[in-house]
């Protein structure tokens, strides 16, 4: 079980190099020059798309390796709950 700082995971330093070479954004960078950006789609858009892609797939295999990045973690669940706000002086 390794620690891996979210730096060291987009750079590929550190622990990070396990998750492909040169990090999440070398996985971008890459797969940028491999394909292309498709017709149609704005550059800046395609590449947060495919940073949100392999960040996602390096989550997956943080995972199932047993590693983790400090202060993230599956004990608690993400929440979208809305907080209600009560107005007294109403």
């Amino acid at each position: 079980m390794a620690q891996i700082s979210i730096e060291e995971l987009y750079r590929g330093e550190g622990g990070g190099e396990k998750y492909g070479a040169g990090g999440i954004m070398g996985a971008v960078i890459q797969d940028l020059f491999s394909n292309g950006i498709p017709d149609g789609y704005d550059g800046v858009l395609w590449i947060e798309l495919l940073t949100v892609t392999h960040t996602l797939t390096a989550a997956e295999q943080i995972k199932q390796e047993g590693d983790f990045v400090p202060g993230m973690t599956d004990a608690e669940p993400f929440s979208l709950r809305e907080e209600k706000i009560s107005d007294d002086n109403a």
